[in-house]
């Protein structure tokens, strides 16, 4: 199960990048909602996701909270 999510996160980061370039927000974040799910995945069975993975999900929890506070009425 392993290696089938390990390369299911390497289609995913091609997507993400071609996502980026293409300036397409809906297809990246669609794309973020599938690593989230690998990632998960992996770490259920004690595997370590690629550090890159972590760092697109923990910068994707980042602008959600700081969108959440800029949204906030004062």
């Amino acid at each position: 199960m392993a290696p089938e999510l390990l390369e299911r996160i390497a289609v995913l980061k091609a997507e993400l990048a071609e996502a980026e370039s293409a300036g397409a927000s809906q297809d990246r974040e669609v794309a973020l909602d599938h690593l989230e799910q690998a990632v998960r995945g992996l770490e259920g069975l004690g595997r370590e996701a690629p550090r890159w993975a972590q760092k697109a999900l923990e910068a994707r929890y980042d602008r959600a909270s700081e969108d959440f506070f800029d949204n906030l009425p004062i």
